[in-house]
């Protein structure tokens, strides 16, 4: 049975996460204050519900809605990689292909509206 095994497998070698993650800077504490600030919302709106609080948030949507926001500003952190021209080609591909498959949704969208 000892045959079966590859001399270069590492379980621990990870895969590949691109460039080292820099220390935060204010964009990042800001993307961490708006999620913090979406959750707390989101949390005080279900207690609230539940009526285990006084209810303090009517909607909180325009808070939860800060979320992706914070998310975006928060992977700003890591570093830009190198493409190499096969990624760059790939990524200029996967582009036109949907824009294409937009392009098609919308003139169908558009036919069968009668706009």
């Amino acid at each position: 049975m000892s045959g079966y095994r590859q001399s270069s497998f590492d379980p621990s070698a990870g895969g590949d996460y691109g460039p080292p993650l820099r220390p935060f800077n204010w964009v990042q504490w800001t993307g961490v204050g708006l999620g913090v600030l979406g959750v707390v919302a989101l949390v005080a709106d279900i207690l609230g519900r539940m009526e285990v609080i006084p209810k303090v948030v009517d909607d909180p949507f325009p808070f939860v809605s800060l979320m992706p926001i914070g998310a975006v500003l928060i992977n700003s952190r890591r570093q830009p990689a190198c493409l190499s021209p096969e990624t760059k080609r790939r990524r200029i591909i996967i582009a036109a292909v949907a824009l294409v498959v937009f392009a098609i949704a919308l003139g169908v969208t558009i036919y069968f509206k009668g706009a």
